[in-house]
């Protein structure tokens, strides 16, 4: 069995990844809970929302001390979002290992099938902030994705950086940290609605956990105008398709 110490180092390598990519670690943590460290499903995902909400919050405080998030749209998305939240959190509960292996996997392989045909660049074209009434008619992304994250605690960024980069105008740098900043408020609030559902996390593994992804979410905002974007995208694509498709197959033994 793995050792509960090795949440801090993933901690800081999933952290410092998400704050670059601007995605929500669950994708990442869902899996290392339930393959690596055996967690049962329900203090699984309470436990990887937990996470991601000390690792988000980290990262979001770097991005506003920047000037790197658009506040009011993250508001925005987080009020559209808000039923999607409870409802995915409602169903999240009577998912059993098998569907929730299933489901995780289906939803890396469609993420890394987005990143392979994405081809965004981090620039400095774009705007800073985004008019709310504008903003308003691509909020129903926002529903999508509080739905996988209640259900699944995953945020997917990927879906919503291009519609805030290509339909809002934003900078990409922008982009990425106003989707942290989703990331955090919607983990947030699943997690709340989990506790009111009286289900518990994993201390331990929180304890071990949470240094690290404070310490990756301050790694990424640094990182994210010098990376090597293309080398990251390539890593992160074939350690998701390795994860989706070992997901895939173990839910039909």
């Amino acid at each position: 069995m793995v050792p509960l110490w090795v949440a801090f180092p993933a901690g800081i390598c999933i952290a410092t990844v998400v704050t670059i990519v601007g995605f929500g670690g669950g994708i990442l943590w869902m899996p290392f809970l339930l393959m690596a460290l055996k967690i049962p499903p329900a203090a699984a995902l309470l436990t990887s929302l937990l996470i991601q909400v000390a690792g988000t919050a980290s990262g979001s405080l770097a991005f506003a001390r920047n000037r790197k998030a658009d506040v009011r749209l993250a508001l925005l998305l987080l009020a559209v979002g808000l039923p999607g939240l409870v409802l995915g959190a409602f169903i999240g509960r009577h998912l059993t290992l098998s569907h929730l292996g299933m489901f995780i996997g289906l939803v890396c392989l469609t993420t890394a099938l987005l990143f392979v045909s994405s081809n965004h660049r981090y620039g400095d074209e774009g705007e800073e902030r985004v008019e709310i009434r504008a903003a308003f008619r691509y909020s129903w992304i926002g529903c999508i994705t509080a739905i996988m994250c209640g259900m699944l605690t995953i945020n997917i960024g990927e879906w919503l950086v291009p519609v805030m980069q290509k339909k809002m105008h934003l900078k990409m740098s922008n982009s990425v940290g106003t989707c942290v900043m989703v990331t955090c408020g919607m983990s947030m609030l699943a997690a709340g609605a989990d506790f009111v559902m009286r289900t518990r996390p994993d201390f331990p593994v929180l304890f071990w956990a949470v240094p690290g992804v404070l310490i990756g979410g301050q790694i990424g905002p640094r990182l994210i105008t010098r990376i090597d974007e293309r080398q990251l995208k390539e890593i992160f694509i074939f350690l998701l398709t390795l994860i989706g498709v070992h997901l895939v197959y173990r839910s039909w033994l």
